[in-house]
């Protein structure tokens, strides 16, 4: 298994209670593991809640070998997203540069209608829209693309399709699996082994060589592991879940930070460390 692929699993897994929208995920990616094939997502979610480490990590296991190319074109106009999308001039499109690949489309709910015709063109054909491509080229190759797409989304997509904002050809085109990641608000159970896996990663980030441990755990550690151990206890962890996460797991990122860096006093990250990180 790629690397990445295999860190972002592995992560998911420390971070992981018994939600059943993240089994649903995992149970997906243990089988393409298994048995690898090449097709398009759709991954919904609120910002901060991890799409793109999942969209990393299905590329990763499905086109091991080619290039993921991102696409963000939030804010552009229609025509600006088109020439992102084909290339303009000598400089080469996201389309072309993820031929063998994957594109991963960031906020595709806010994809023009040329945009959406173009990339549904793209996906059914391989080919270059005629109007900003290939045929609007001498010097571009006339090669048909190999290209499979990660569509995510912090909107409701169906609910655009729905409301003729977004083509539902192309959706099912891109539907072909969907996943949805859950907002931290949903996900309780796992702000424990949230917190640990996300507060090692930044003690680590920052060169440290102390280690975030629940208190119910502290017994299981020999000697030297409890020397660099930072205590988190349970009324710690009650405070994370007294907070409704609005940012997901950037925001329990910022505060962990603030916590662990900059407030910690001795050991223990207590109740009162937390509740002064939330409310900087």
């Amino acid at each position: 298994m790629h690397p990445a692929a295999a860190r972002w699993i592995g992560a998911l897994i420390r971070m992981t209670a018994s939600h059943p929208a993240l089994t649903a995920i995992l149970d997906v990616v243990e089988r393409m593991q298994e048995a690898p094939y090449r097709t398009s997502f759709v991954l919904l979610g609120e910002p901060g809640t991890g799409k793109e480490g999942l969209a990393r990590a299905l590329h990763h296991l499905t086109c091991a070998t080619g290039p993921l190319v991102r696409l963000d074109v939030t804010g552009f106009s229609d025509d600006a997203a088109l020439a992102a999308l084909w290339g303009a001039g000598k400089d080469e499109g996201a389309a072309r540069r993820a031929h063998g690949g994957t594109l991963l489309i960031e906020e595709a709910a806010g994809l023009g209608p040329h945009t959406q015709a173009a990339l549904l063109r793209l996906l059914k054909s391989g080919r270059i829209d005629t109007a900003a491509g290939d045929e609007a080229r001498s010097d571009a190759p006339r090669r048909k693309l190999e290209v499979h797409a990660i569509a995510m989304s912090d909107r409701d997509l169906p609910g655009e399709v729905a409301a003729g904002r977004f083509r539902h050809d192309l959706y099912w085109r891109l539907a072909r699996i969907v996943l949805t990641l859950p907002p931290l608000r949903e996900r309780l159970d796992d702000l424990g082994p949230s917190a640990i896996w996300m507060g090692n990663r930044i003690l680590r980030a920052a060169g440290q060589s102390l280690e975030l441990v629940m208190t119910q755990n502290l017994a299981r550690l020999d000697a030297d592991e409890r020397a660099r151990a930072i205590e988190l206890p349970a009324a710690a962890i009650a405070a994370l879940a007294r907070h409704s996460w609005p940012g997901n797991f950037r925001e329990l990122e910022a505060v962990l930070e603030r916590a662990l860096l900059l407030q910690r006093a001795g050991r223990i990250l207590d109740a009162g460390a937390i509740e002064r990180a939330l409310g900087a």
